[in-house]
């Protein structure tokens, strides 16, 4: 195995605590699948689609909506880890809607005319679904007065906490991460709603190194590897275990994507 390859983790990392606890993991993973340490340990924390498309790309860590959409071509799903928040339930997760505190929003649809705020047009968990329980509610569009693209959960979180934004769909594990380390910013929000339930966000791996047999070897790996590392890692992440994954498993994202296209609410605005 080259020593160039790398492992890509985007996802659920909000701050240094997280980080340390994933790098944790993955160590005892490499250990694990690489005995003879031909593998040098690269940990890049970043799901940019350039990055999922490097060819050195060992293990990444992405949404389902892009895996979906845009990354079939290139990227097989290995595994989705399985954490122990309010809002996820196995491999499967949800969002959660966020108000400001003060606010007296109590249902999204008193959220027309309002601005929402979304991490990005890709994401399942900041988009799709919201788009998904809106257009259950017969939004058309422009059913905001402004949408509020953010770059990031935690930015969505502060713009909604400041009043900049009246309505944002948050990851539930994002949002109990960083409620973990910052409780002051998460008691300026309310949650009004959670969304449906989809699968989480999978670690996938080059379509071209996939096998069944080299699938079926690192998911076990994973969950040895995480077994290993010490349980205040695994209480920073929340995370129980691996679960293995196919494709077929994320097919409902594009069913909610289906039903706002059929619904007449194309776009989240």
């Amino acid at each position: 195995m080259s020593e160039d390859r790398f492992i890509a983790c985007g996802m659920y990392t909000p701050n240094q605590d997280t980080r340390n606890a994933w790098q944790a993991v993955f160590d005892q993973f490499i250990s694990l699948i690489d005995a003879d340490s031909n593998l040098r340990q690269q940990l890049v924390f970043d799901g940019n689609e350039a990055v999922l498309r490097d060819r050195d790309l060992l293990i990444g860590h992405t949404c389902g909506y892009p895996l979906m959409t845009r990354l079939q071509d290139t990227l097989t799903p290995l595994c989705v880890p399985c954490f122990d928040v309010p809002g996820a339930s196995g491999k499967y997760y949800t969002s959660q809607f966020i108000v400001p505190a003060g606010s007296a929003i109590e249902s999204l649809r008193q959220c027309r005319g309002k601005i929402v705020a979304i991490n990005g047009e890709d994401s399942n968990s900041g988009m799709n679904v919201l788009r998904h329980a809106l257009a259950k509610l017969g939004a058309r569009p422009h059913y905001f007065s402004e949408t509020r693209i953010t770059g990031g959960h935690h930015a969505s979180i502060e713009a909604v906490a400041a009043n900049q934004a009246q309505l944002a769909a948050i990851d539930c594990v994002t949002y109990q991460l960083i409620a973990d380390r910052n409780p002051d910013l998460i008691a300026a929000v309310r949650i009004i709603g959670q969304s449906e339930q989809t699968c989480g966000l999978p670690l996938v791996m080059p379509t071209a190194s996939y096998s069944r047999q080299l699938k079926n070897t690192w998911v076990a790996a994973l969950n040895q590897g995480l077994a290993r590392v010490p349980s205040a890692a695994r209480k920073t992440l929340h995370l129980e275990r691996f679960e293995s994954v196919e494709a077929n498993d994320y097919r409902s994202i594009l069913e909610l994507e289906e039903f706002a296209l059929e619904s007449g609410y194309a776009e989240l605005n």
